[in-house]
């Protein structure tokens, strides 16, 4: 600017004549003119350079470097973009696309305190409720420590579920995991880390499902409310790959589904040490049917499940069948279920160790039953309690029972076989905010085998739940 003031007085002093009196005066006006004409031209240069950055970024917009703050231009046009509700609830469609997305999840803490023995694997999946695998009273193979504490947020978890329409239907996606995979000892003494868990990897359009989820053999509407991450021993708890297909009937629906397998069966000593006791294997996948009726108060699924057994010796097929259901019952719900099977195994929690025993001369299937009663009662529209009970009922096989308890009585007693593990819960959970769930329990549980051992859990369980919204 200081340019310009200087090349106009010398302009004036070369092309303009000299003046005196009222002509000074009338220059001096016109110099102050001219300046504020550059002084608006400036401005105006200076407001369209601003401008161009803006028209730029909106031709071909730049993607914010993590930790990198969004630049004022990014944030202009961030502001000019309209979020709509997408179909699913609580979803967002995602701009230029018609594709809904939602993510979900919460932070969860939970605590245990055992007035009786645990198992000492505590660091593990175990420390949940695992009544079959009880240390026994007086155990020579795991002390009996009593008054056990354990804190953990490993069951928090995070899940993302989108949604698109085609000309099959919508095409729904899900992805979900967890942080309650196995876990060592550097876990705690260390940064209390915790491993990453998939729980829930599928695409499903419109009635066929393919990828990983719970089992097509499971009736989660039937399954009772426990502060216990895990529910009473007698349910399924799997969660697996499988491509399921799902078939309308009316007021009902059919639901067939190949999962993929896993034999386990014992196998004689030196195998196992020789082997790592991986002498198992798969050669067909399990197939699941599960016929289910939802009305206005009650729900029923009728479940069969087939499976094979198979290791390097022999092969057998095992079988479950199950049935649950819930009904509205006063001011509360009732559920109930039962299911068993010949080599049920993994399809009920508490024969996941006990489905099949090889003896070295001959496969051996168990025979197992399980039932189990809840009933919730809702106090106050904040407050609702449980009450549960379930047992578990193992047919006598005296080839197994004598084979396995000589590899395992005093060695590791959770692989001891069972012949009865009973449970019960009383509960009590509150919900402090939107958000904001609260949960304290009493779990009991027994473990009985075919020898008389017995093995008694007591526990108190806590957890507090901050939910996504």
């Amino acid at each position: 600017m200081q340019v310009w003031v200087l090349a106009v007085v010398l302009l004036s002093m070369v092309i303009v004549p000299p003046v005196y009196g009222g002509e000074l005066e009338d220059l001096k006006s016109e110099v102050r003119r001219i300046l504020q004409r550059i002084e608006q031209l400036e401005q105006r240069q200076r407001q369209q350079e601003t401008a161009k950055p803006v028209a730029e970024a909106v031709k071909s917009p730049e993607v914010a470097k993590p930790n990198e703050t969004p630049k004022p231009v990014e944030t202009a046009k961030a502001e000019g973009v309209v979020i709509k509700a997408g179909s699913l609830p609580g979803s967002i469609m995602i701009p230029g696309t018609d594709t809904s997305i939602k993510l979900y999840g919460n932070v969860r803490v939970d605590a245990t305190y055992d007035t009786a023995g645990r198992n000492n694997d505590i660091r593990n999946n175990d420390w949940a409720s695992a009544v079959f695998a009880q240390p026994f009273d007086r155990s020579s193979a795991n002390l009996e420590r009593k008054g056990q504490f354990y804190g953990t947020a490993r069951a928090s978890r995070l899940g993302l579920l989108s949604s698109t329409p085609t000309l099959l239907g919508d095409f729904e996606i899900k992805v979900e995991a967890d942080f309650n995979a196995p876990n060592d000892y550097m876990g705690e003494l260390g940064s209390n880390g915790v491993m990453f868990r998939l729980r829930h990897a599928y695409g499903r359009l419109g009635n066929l499902l393919v990828g990983q989820t719970w089992s097509n053999f499971i009736d989660l509407r039937s399954y009772p409310e426990t502060v216990d991450f895990n529910p009473s021993g007698d349910v399924t708890l799997i969660r697996q790959a499988q491509l399921r297909y799902t078939i309308p009937l009316g007021p009902t629906t059919l639901s067939l589904a190949v999962e993929n397998p896993e034999s386990l069966s014992s196998l004689p000593p030196s195998q196992t040490l020789s082997n790592n006791g991986r002498n198992d294997y798969n050669r067909i996948p399990d197939v699941t049917a599960n016929w289910s009726w939802h009305g206005e108060r009650a729900h029923l699924s009728l479940r069969a499940a087939t499976m094979e057994y198979r290791n390097d010796h022999h092969s057998k097929q095992g079988y479950a069948v199950g049935l649950g259901g819930s009904y509205t019952l006063g001011p509360g719900v009732l559920v109930a279920g039962v299911q068993g099977g010949e080599g049920i195994g993994r399809y009920m929690f508490n024969a996941v160790l006990q489905g099949a025993t090889e003896t070295g001369t001959s496969l051996q299937l168990w025979k197992a039953v399980g039932s189990h009663l809840g009933y919730t009662m809702p106090w106050t529209p904040t407050l609702r309690s449980n009450i549960i009970l379930s047992r578990t009922v193992f047919a006598n096989n005296a080839t197994a029972d004598a084979y396995q308890r000589g590899i395992w009585l005093g060695a590791a007693d959770e692989f001891v076989p069972n012949k009865r593990v009973d449970q019960a819960f009383v509960n009590l959970f509150w919900n402090v905010t939107k958000n904001i769930e609260t949960g304290i329990e009493y779990a009991w549980g027994e473990r009985l085998t075919f020898g008389g051992e017995r093995g008694i859990q007591q526990r108190i369980n806590a957890m507090i739940q901050y939910n996504l919204p």
